[in-house]
């Protein structure tokens, strides 16, 4: 192989890991470039080097789920504009869906051992509405503390109406479980949940997803959010899911 061969195949192995509907397993171009990533220095610094260039790094590379890509926050390949998604009107709205996005990795990986641990959990906007509000309960009484700077998010998030319609049976777009329902949409559109339409969703317009290892991957190496940290270290998370779990 030659530099130029490295070049054109590690373009070729980044645009297959852009693609999270693409997994080695089952596109055999995509499987023999990872394989070669693995056993190729030249391509494997090739690759590396291009997305370095990027702001791009390698979170997990393996068959099962290809390669799993994270980029910095300068980086042009980083998500700027969530407005597809989310509906963001001021800084409370964002601080809630931050806490939304937090309560869904605690959910799906309830205490810093789960997260190393293959396998998928079911998640809708109601179990993230509910694992959020029993936390802020527990901090508004006392029983746990909240870090610097988290308090007025926890706050704004428990100030907001939990279930609200608009028109017919819609949600309102300004409720929490509409808004925990948008943040995982947002995880959806990147692969990171999929959507499981085996178990009719609990309330009419939500939907119901599965974490995937690709979400897995990007929680346990990059620490995961702050507020997925907060919930995991409280241990509230994992009584509220062992309950649900005893309840299913």
């Amino acid at each position: 192989m030659t530099a130029r061969d490295d070049a054109r195949d590690a373009g070729f192995l980044l645009r297959y890991a852009l693609d999270h509907t693409l997994t080695p397993s089952r596109h055999d171009d995509y499987g023999r470039l990872l394989d070669r990533y693995h056993a190729d220095p030249d391509l494997r610094t090739a690759f590396d080097q291009v997305i370095a260039g990027l702001g791009v790094r390698v979170l997990t590379a393996d068959r099962a789920v290809g390669l799993v890509l994270a980029a910095e926050p300068d980086s042009p390949m980083a998500v700027s504009d969530t407005a597809p998604w989310l509906r963001v009107k001021g800084a409370e709205d964002r601080m809630i869906y931050g806490v939304a996005l937090g309560g869904t990795a605690a959910w799906c990986y309830p205490t810093s051992r789960s997260v190393r641990e293959p396998g998928t959990r079911r998640v809708t906007a109601v179990d993230v509405d509910r694992l959020v509000r029993e936390h802020a309960t527990a901090v508004e009484s006392g029983d746990i503390g909240l870090d610097a700077g988290l308090d007025e998010a926890w706050e704004a998030y428990r100030r907001r109406k939990q279930v609200a319609y608009g028109k017919g049976r819609n949600l309102a777009v300004g409720c929490t479980v509409k808004m925990c329902d948008d943040a995982l949409g947002l995880l959806g559109a990147f692969g990171l949940l999929i959507a499981d339409r085996s178990v009719a969703p609990p309330l009419h317009g939500l939907r119901v997803w599965r974490s995937t290892d690709r979400f897995r991957a990007h929680v346990a190496t990059s620490g995961g959010p702050l507020a997925w940290q907060t919930i995991v270290q409280s241990h509230v998370a994992e009584q509220v899911v062992h309950l649900d779990e005893r309840e299913s």
